[in-house]
């Protein structure tokens, strides 16, 4: 089996890097939105767990208890996908450094 031309090495680089590009950079944003959401439902969780033991109903705590229902659901989503994004991240960085 005859080895990779310099030619090809350097296709095959600039694909893995434009890929990375395309694919990758664009959804990093995508780690501060679940940093941002995962915060939201760990303070509303300790808040109502721990510091809310009034038996008034506002308008404010239905607000909040609706924002930390949202993010109890979303928090699983977007897990597998900051996962996946960060797995495949690992993956073509390590291809483009072969």
């Amino acid at each position: 089996m005859q080895k990779p031309s310099e030619n090809w090495k350097r296709i095959r680089q600039a694909a893995l890097e434009r890929g990375q590009r395309t694919a990758i950079d664009p959804l990093s944003p995508l780690y501060d939105v679940y940093l941002g959401v995962s915060a939201l439902y760990l303070a509303g969780f300790i808040h109502f767990n721990f510091f809310d033991h009034s038996t008034e109903f506002t308008w404010f705590k239905a607000c909040l208890i609706i924002c930390v229902a949202v993010a109890g659901v979303i928090v699983p989503v977007l897990t597998g996908s900051v996962l996946t994004l960060h797995f495949a991240s690992k993956r073509l960085e390590r291809l483009i450094a072969e």
